[in-house]
């Protein structure tokens, strides 16, 4: 992975069991075409200040299209449209993490990335 992270991240963040970003993703965002505040880490929003501090400065997103509609159903604040992208490895790390389903993926940018370059809007609810 070329690129770098910020430095005032968590120390060990992205962790060591990240792996290079790559694949197709989908992030739940208000805008279409989607910009940068849709795709703010919750660190970023000021959300959030309880959870761990590495996956506050990851962005949330999902490996299937089923699973950020069902997200976006329960939390319906997130924005009704869901955007498609494919992530490379210059992009940073990704990671499978906990939710509320199984896909449920933290990536976390490279600082050079425009985070919503590469997304579409592929639904909107």
């Amino acid at each position: 992975m070329s690129g770098t992270f910020p430095s005032g991240w968590p120390c060990d963040c992205p962790p060591d069991s990240a792996e290079d970003a790559a694949g197709k993703v989908f992030r739940i965002v208000k805008n279409d075409p989607p910009i940068a505040k849709d795709f703010e880490t919750h660190h970023e929003a000021g959300k959030l200040p309880n959870a761990p501090p590495c996956l506050r400065w990851g962005v949330s997103v999902f490996r299937l299209v089923d699973d950020a509609v069902h997200q976006r159903a329960l939390f319906p604040k997130l924005g009704n449209r869901i955007a498609e992208g494919t992530l490379q490895t210059t992009h940073g790390k990704a990671m499978l993490t906990q939710g509320k389903r199984p896909t449920h993926t933290t990536w976390w940018p490279a600082n050079e990335v425009d985070r919503c370059a590469s997304f579409t809007v592929v639904v909107v609810l």
